[in-house]
């Protein structure tokens, strides 16, 4: 029952920020194996998910060391050892993780083609066309088996969970609270002190806009 609760309100999340115009989705079935034509990894905005270490010094070493920690530049999700970017086309993550559970295909208001919902277990990942590609603009958690890459947080977390992850910076709207890194945004909405939907999106006034 937690789990159907948790599903409706991650739909609710997602209704705010899909680029689509709406209309009955194609439900495209998957094989039961990855196709062997999968195209090499492309990337709308591609930044290197493992940031530089901050005592290599770029080849500059004087002797001094900075073991201060790194911050990526955009959040990042992981599936296992997979990481995932925000913009990401999604063919990397098939190439990856093989063919997702299903596809829900919409019509696009904003661009020409169509939107696309791939998921994977305990995530959905909401794409825009660009040319005959499609990259990735949102990523939203179905159930509680995945966890933020950054901070560790599932939907049931505390919010106290949250707010020792990502710390104070964040705006705060009918209970989302959103925190902001680079071009891209985390949000978590928090009932009753706890966390009732993540998902990862694009800013996409930013991005696409």
């Amino acid at each position: 029952m937690r789990k159907n609760i948790l599903l409706i309100i991650s739909i609710i999340l997602t209704a705010a920020v899909l680029i689509s115009c709406g209309g009955e989705a194609d439900v495209t079935d998957v094989p039961d194996s990855p196709p062997d034509d999968i195209p090499a990894p492309v990337t709308g905005n591609d930044p290197d998910p493992t940031p530089t270490p901050a005592n290599e010094n770029n080849g500059n070493n004087n002797g001094d060391t900075d073991n201060t920690p790194v911050e990526p530049p955009d959040f990042f999700f992981k599936i296992g050892d997979v990481i995932i970017n925000l913009d990401e086309n999604i063919s990397y993550v098939i190439d990856k993780l093989g063919e997702p559970i299903g596809i829900q295909v919409l019509p696009s208001c904003a661009f020409d083609g169509d939107d696309r919902i791939y998921r994977y277990p305990g995530a959905d990942l909401y794409t825009y066309p660009s040319g005959d590609k499609d990259f990735i603009h949102t990523i939203v958690f179905f159930d509680d088996t995945v966890r933020t890459a950054e901070g560790g947080v599932r939907l049931g977390s505390r919010l106290q969970t949250v707010l020792d992850a990502y710390g104070e910076d964040y705006q705060l709207e009918s209970g989302m609270y959103t925190f902001t890194r680079g071009d891209t945004l985390l949000e978590f909405l928090i009932e009753d002190n706890e966390v009732i939907g993540i998902q990862y999106r694009l800013d996409i006034e930013i991005q696409i806009g």
